[in-house]
C-alpha cells in the first residue's frame, strides 16, 4: 500500500492538492461537507503563475481550451476614463504565460475529471483532528453519525474559516474582515453578445467601491462588484440594490446589472488572514490556500496561489521523505504567501477608500503610472517558477 492522504476541502486548492499527490503515487481521499459537488461560484481569473501551476499538473490544455485569454487589464474611473492599461502582450512578454478567466465551476470540473482514483466524499463536516502520532486523523459529522479517519498526511484544504487550521492552532487569532463586501454575477452569452465587451480583464475605480468585468467561457460575462460595509451588516440580497448602487457608472455597468439573472447574483464578506500563521505544517498536517494564506481579491491571486501550493508540497513530497518534505514546503511557501497576503490587505484599503482626498490621490497614481512600471507591480504575484517536472510526468508546455 501506497502512502495515503486525507484532503479535507474540495475547492480549488484542495482538488488541485489531490490531482497532484495522485500523479505522484499517493493513494488520495478529499471530504468536503458540502452534501454534493455541483457547479457553483462565479468567474475565476488564471494569472500566468498558475497557468504555469496547472501545466506542471498536465492540465494546462483544458485550461486553454476552456478558458478565455484575456487581451489586457485596465483601469477604468466611474465616469469611464481609463487611467491604466497593461497590454496582453507585456504581460506575456514578461511572464511567458497570457492571463485565462473562466467560470469557477469550469475549472472545478476540469480538477474533478482529473482525479482518476481519488475516493471523493461529501457532506462530511470536520469536527476535530488528532495530530502528535505520526499519522494523523480527522474527525467528522456525517449524514449517517460521526466518523474518524487517519492517513500519512492531512492536507486542510478548507479555506479561510477553516475548522481544522483552528484545531491545529488553537492560539491563531483568525481571520480578519477587510472592511468591504463582494457581489458576485454572470451574465449568459445570449444577454451579453449585444453589449460588445471585449476579454480585457477591467476594474472601475470610484469612491468607496469599485467594479470588475471579464469575458469568460462560452460567450459569458463575469461582474464583480465591492462596496464598503461594517463587519456583519446584513444587505437585502437584491439585484435592484446592486443596481441602484452604480447605475451613473459608465457603460456597460448599468447594462450588465441589468442583465443579470438575480439567480446568479452571489455575495460574500471578505475576509483575509492579516495575522502570519506562525508554521504551514505541525506534525503532519499541512495547510494550503485559503487555510494557510487567504488574501483579498485585490490582487487576483486566493485560487492562484492555492494552485501553487499544491505543486510545491507534491514535488517535496514525491524527491523526499514526507517530515523532511513539510519543512521544505513550510520555507518555501510561507515568505511569499504571507507578504501577498499583507499586501492585499493594503491594497485593499488603498482601493476601497471612501476619503475624497485620499480617491483623488489614487486615481492620479494611477494615471501617472508607465506600462512598464505596472508590470513590475504585477511581478510580485505574476513571476514564479514551478519546480521542475517529474520524470516520466506528461507536461503541456504552452498549450
Amino acid at each position: 500500500m501506497g502512502r495515503t492522504a486525507i484532503v479535507v476541502g474540495a475547492g480549488i486548492g484542495g482538488l488541485s492538492t489531490a490531482r497532484a499527490l495522485e500523479r505522484t503515487g499517493w493513494d488520495v481521499a478529499v471530504y468536503d461537507q458540502a452534501p454534493a459537488f455541483g457547479p457553483v461560484g462565479a468567474g475565476i481569473g488564471i494569472a500566468p503563475n498558475a497557468v504555469k501551476a496547472l501545466e506542471w499538473l498536465g492540465l494546462a490544455t483544458h485550461l486553454r481550451a476552456q478558458g478565455v485569454r484575456q487581451e489586457g487589464m485596465q483601469i477604468r474611473l466611474a465616469s469611464g476614463r481609463r487611467v491604466a492599461h497593461l497590454p496582453a502582450t507585456d504581460i506575456e512578454a514578461r511572464f511567458d504565460d497570457p492571463f485565462i478567466a473562466l467560470h469557477r465551476a469550469e475549472l472545478h470540473q476540469i480538477l474533478l475529471d482529473s482525479l482518476e482514483n481519488v475516493a471523493q466524499y461529501t457532506g462530511h463536516r470536520v469536527t476535530g483532528a488528532t495530530i502528535d502520532t505520526g499519522r494523523p486523523s480527522v474527525s467528522f459529522e456525517t449524514t449517517t453519525g460521526p466518523l474518524t479517519v487517519s492517513a500519512d498526511l492531512v492536507v486542510a484544504a478548507d479555506g479561510v474559516h477553516s475548522q481544522l487550521r483552528g484545531s491545529v492552532f488553537p492560539a491563531y487569532p483568525g481571520p480578519t474582515y477587510a472592511g468591504y463586501t463582494v457581489w458576485r454575477g454572470i451574465v449568459p452569452a445570449h444577454q451579453a453578445a449585444h453589449l460588445g465587451i471585449d476579454p480585457i480583464l477591467t476594474e472601475t475605480w470610484g469612491r468607496a467601491a469599485r467594479f470588475g468585468i471579464a469575458v469568460i467561457n462560452d460567450g459569458q460575462v463575469y461582474w464583480f462588484a465591492c462596496e464598503n460595509m461594517p463587519e456583519g451588516a446584513t444587505p437585502r440580497h437584491s439585484l435592484n440594490d446592486v443596481a441602484a448602487r452604480f447605475r451613473d457608472w459608465h457603460a456597460p455597468i448599468p447594462q450588465l446589472l441589468a442583465a443579470t439573472p438575480p439567480e446568479s447574483l452571489l455575495r460574500h464578506d471578505v475576509y483575509y488572514l492579516k495575522a502570519s500563521l506562525p508554521a504551514f505544517v505541525r506534525d503532519r498536517v499541512v495547510l494550503v490556500g485559503d487555510a494557510a494564506h487567504a488574501v483579498t481579491p485585490d490582487i487576483g491571486q486566493g485560487a492562484c496561489l492555492a494552485i501553487e501550493d499544491a505543486v510545491v508540497l507534491a514535488d517535496a513530497l514525491h524527491r523526499t521523505g514526507i517530515d523532511e518534505a513539510l519543512a521544505t514546503y513550510d520555507v518555501a511557501r510561507r515568505p511569499r504567501t504571507q507578504q501577498l497576503a499583507r499586501t492585499s490587505g493594503t491594497l485593499g484599503r488603498i482601493l476601497q477608500t471612501g476619503n475624497p482626498a485620499a480617491t483623488l490621490l489614487r486615481d492620479t497614481i494611477a494615471r501617472a503610472l508607465p506600462t512598464p512600471l505596472l508590470a513590475r507591480f504585477a511581478s510580485g504575484a505574476f513571476a514564479w517558477t514551478p519546480p521542475e517536472p517529474i520524470a516520466g510526468e506528461p507536461t503541456h508546455p504552452h498549450g
